[in-house]
């Protein structure tokens, strides 16, 4: 299938997540792909995610923000999603609500697609998001956790190997719930190829 994911606890609104992107995309000719970016608009990143973008050599025609795509088709013939960081339980909520979580689904499953999740945007990459309720907020009364499921697992960000250890050493029963539990912490990236 040629799957990859590329998780981070940053991402392009940091120096730190631009470094990490930047260094996992090194050589890939950027020209001819289409991004599409995932953020919530009242987070006001829109700026800062294009110039990013721009930096990492994707064209200004090829880049799609979330809300000003011309159609679902578009999303689907795009080779990069970007989902922002953020409120998880928020990010998760608005992509349902604009249908884009199977939107996205539909154009992973078509191959050669390169999925960027950056803090909520890597935790829902997952089979589910309900894990994160131990450190990120629910204020949108989320009770349907499942995650986008582009690998068979979950994915904890901000967290090194030793606090994502401690942390399933606390969660009786978790290891039996998840195929995969991952943790990407705030210096690394995390690729899969899926």
């Amino acid at each position: 299938m040629n799957n990859k994911l590329i998780l981070t606890s940053y991402g392009l609104t940091t120096v730190i997540g631009r470094k990490l992107i930047g260094k996992e995309l090194k050589g890939c000719d950027l020209s001819n792909r289409k991004i599409f970016l995932f953020h919530e608009p009242h987070y006001s990143i829109e700026a800062m995610l294009v110039e990013s973008c721009l930096n990492l050599g994707f064209k200004q025609d090829n880049i799609i923000l979330s809300g000003q795509q011309a159609s679902n088709q578009e999303v689907l013939e795009c080779d990069f999603y970007y989902c922002t960081e953020g409120n998880t339980f928020e990010v998760l909520s608005l992509l349902r609500e604009r249908g884009l979580d199977s939107v996205i689904k539909e154009g992973f499953k078509k191959g050669n697609k390169t999925y960027i999740g950056c803090s909520a945007g890597a935790a829902i990459a997952g089979m589910s998001i309900e894990e994160v309720k131990d450190f990120d907020r629910n204020y949108v009364g989320m009770v349907n956790f499942t995650g986008l499921g582009l690998f068979d697992g979950i994915i904890i960000p901000h967290y090194t190997k030793s606090e994502l250890k401690r942390y399933i050493s606390n969660s009786p029963g978790i290891e039996e719930k998840y195929n995969m539990i991952l943790s990407v912490s705030n210096e690394k990236s995390l690729v899969l190829e899926v």
